[in-house]
């Protein structure tokens, strides 16, 4: 018999309350992607601070991204990480452009300069799209 391989998913996409789009990465490859293709310098990047998890990116299309999408992206960025059973997690928010691939590092390794940490509970109310 023929067996039927399932394609991969790619990056989950959720839309903000403000309608940004939040782009998520499922694995360390999709995370690669989402942060260094897809996501452009002035994109904001979260993730979950010390733990393994989900490249977050807000795609603001120049616009100001406002707290209310922040606070959406960063309980995705918890609950997509191995801190989604806590209850509150700390979440790196910083503009694409000061995230770099970490030297040597595994795909969807990286490192971040200026970041600040949003606290939040982990959460992914809305359905994705």
């Amino acid at each position: 018999g023929t067996k039927v391989v399932s394609q991969a998913k790619g990056p989950r996409h959720y839309t903000s309350q403000e309608g940004f789009a939040i782009v998520i990465g499922r694995n360390s490859r999709q995370n690669e992607r989402v942060t260094f293709d897809i996501a452009t310098p002035d994109d904001l990047w979260l993730h979950a601070r010390g733990l393994p998890g989900s490249h977050v990116v807000i795609r603001s299309g120049g616009r100001l991204v406002s707290d209310a999408t922040v606070q959406q992206a960063a309980e995705l960025a918890a609950y997509f990480s191995r801190g989604r059973g806590e209850a509150s997690v700390d979440v790196i928010v910083t503009p694409r452009r000061q995230v770099r691939r970490a030297p040597g590092g595994r795909p969807g390794m990286v490192m971040v300069d200026g970041e600040r940490t949003v606290r939040v509970r982990p959460r992914a109310d809305d359905p994705e799209v």
